[in-house]
C-alpha cells in the first residue's frame, strides 16, 4: 500500500497559528509533527487538509502529549497529540475511514491520545 501525502494541519491558539504534519488519526485524536509543539493541557483548534480532499476538515481538543525534545521520526516525533473534544459523528466517520487509506489497520499510534 503506497503512504499517502501527508495531512497538513494549522493548528490555531489563541490568536497564533502553528503548522505540522500527519500520517497518524483516526476518530478519537492526532498526533501531530511539528517543530514548536504546545504545552500540555493547551486547548486548539485544528484545520486538518487532506491531499485528495478540497476543504478542510475542523475540529477542536486538548494537547494530552507533547514532546518538544523528539527525533522527528515516527515512534519519537517532536510534535504532539490531540484528543479531539466534541467531534461530530460524521467527522469522526470520516476520520476514521480516511485512517485505513494511511494504515491497513487503522491508526496503529491511538495509544498516544486515547
Amino acid at each position: 500500500m503506497a503512504q499517502p501525502k501527508p495531512v497538513q494541519v494549522l493548528m490555531y491558539i489563541g490568536d497564533d497559528i502553528f503548522v505540522g504534519t500527519s500520517n497518524n488519526f483516526g476518530p478519537e485524536g492526532i498526533l501531530i509533527q511539528m517543530s514548536d509543539p504546545p504545552m500540555l493541557g493547551t486547548p486548539v483548534k485544528l484545520k486538518l487538509q487532506f491531499p485528495d480532499l478540497p476543504n478542510a476538515i475542523e475540529a477542536a481538543g486538548e494537547v494530552v502529549w507533547t514532546n518538544p525534545y523528539g527525533t522527528g521520526d515516527a515512534y519519537v516525533p517532536k510534535g504532539c497529540a490531540v484528543k479531539f473534544k466534541g467531534l461530530p459523528s460524521d467527522v469522526a466517520s470520516a476520520l476514521n475511514n480516511l485512517s485505513f487509506q494511511y494504515h491497513q489497520s487503522g491508526d496503529p499510534l491511538k495509544f498516544y491520545y486515547s
